[in-house]
């Protein structure tokens, strides 16, 4: 499954980039479906490279059908992303805090500037999920639940891709941040 989103942030690339690579948590109250993020790392490893390893707690609304096998924290997850500042990109890859390799998610986050003093923002994500690898869910049902899966996990995960954009035009707008 592929997610995709791009936005136009009313700002130079140069203050949006290193905002969402160093200071992510700012922009929490303006992501509605984040609880809360921990910064687990945040090094430079070269001159255009920063390491960053993020835990994030989404708010996730379960269905009832997959309830019972399928738990929240399946929702939230582990972020290893690679900034590069020569190009105004991360690369990102999530990991469930579920582990077990339940699926495999990465993606590449772009923050180009427009020439206008803009920052177009495109984020991408590719998601494979591994049913069978959820804890709880037998092995017999794992095909049949992996539709209302990859639904839950669409509904979940593409408004908080989609969210940045529209977070951080909010964040830029709040007048306590001027």
């Amino acid at each position: 499954m592929r997610l995709e989103n791009e936005d136009i942030i009313h700002q130079p690339a140069e203050i949006v980039y290193p905002l969402v690579r160093d200071q992510m948590v700012k922009l929490l109250p303006y992501l509605p479906d984040i609880d809360r993020i921990e910064v687990i790392k945040h090094e430079r490893i070269s001159e255009t490279r920063v390491e960053v390893i993020n835990n994030w707690y989404a708010k996730a609304n379960v269905p009832s059908m997959i309830k019972s096998f399928v738990k929240p924290e399946l929702f939230s997850w582990k972020d290893f992303a690679l900034w590069k500042d020569d190009e105004f990109c991360v690369d990102y890859r999530l990991e469930s805090f579920m582990g077990g390799g339940i699926y495999d998610a990465r993606g590449t986050n772009y923050f180009s500037p427009t020439g206008d003093g803009k920052t177009r923002i495109r984020v991408t994500c590719d998601i494979t999920i591994y049913p069978e690898k959820i804890p709880g869910v037998p092995s017999f049902l794992a095909k049949k639940v992996l539709p209302t899966i990859e639904s839950t996990i669409r509904k979940i995960m593409e408004p908080n891709l989609t969210s940045l954009g529209k977070g951080l035009t909010a964040y830029f707008n709040d007048p306590a941040n001027r």
